[in-house]
């Protein structure tokens, strides 16, 4: 990270607080629009009493909230037979986020993913959940299972359901959604649903 970061270009990355029966977890998302979010399915799966999204940079469980009206996982998603194949999930607000919120338009075309590749998450550093600004590097695309693999060193618990963006050209893309590692003798891995390729249901 750098001092150098102008936070405010990626307010739209934002923490979830989800609260089980077991306690409280914290996932991150991404706003697509001035009410709606996308984040990992496998963050909303199972029993869950209250989901509150948070727009302040570091998690404060006494702080202000956006309240949840409802949320979908995506109708493929299936945590049986693969965690991060359709990991993926939208969330309504019941109001509208800030003015001034960034949001950056999903990539068309996997064949487009050319560009430094950028991910936001709230994942547990230290003693806090704050957002964080990683830069991955590419590794694969599986075409079959509709995903994005990258060599991501830095994913802690609580980054899940983060936003993937290309930077290309000046421009900023939403391209992907930080879902699952991996380790091999390859390293430390990362698989995330592509969203060029969900882009019918994001639009449902």
């Amino acid at each position: 990270m750098t001092n150098l970061i102008d936070w405010n270009n990626f307010n739209s990355s934002l923490l979830i607080e989800v609260t089980r029966p077991t306690g409280v977890f914290t996932c991150t998302g991404v706003a697509i629009n001035k009410d709606t979010i996308l984040t990992a399915a496998h963050c909303l799966e199972g029993e869950i009493l209250k989901i509150r999204v948070s727009t302040e940079s570091q998690y404060n469980k006494d702080g202000k909230f956006l309240s949840v009206e409802s949320f979908d996982l995506h109708p493929e998603y299936n945590s049986q037979k693969s965690n991060y194949r359709s990991d993926l999930a939208k969330i309504k607000l019941k109001g509208e986020l800030p003015k001034g919120t960034m949001f950056y338009p999903i990539i068309k075309k996997d064949a487009e993913l050319n560009g430094k590749i950028l991910r936001l998450g709230f994942g547990a550093r230290g003693t806090s959940n704050i957002r964080t600004l990683v830069t991955p590097e590419f590794k694969n695309i599986r075409k079959q299972e509709k995903t994005l693999e990258l060599n991501d060193m830095y994913s802690y618990s609580g980054d899940s359901g983060g936003p993937i963006f290309m930077q290309n050209n000046g421009q900023m893309y939403l391209i992907a959604i930080h879902s699952t590692l991996s380790f091999g003798p390859e390293g430390k891995h990362s698989f995330n649903p592509l969203l060029s390729s969900h882009r019918e249901w994001i639009a449902s």
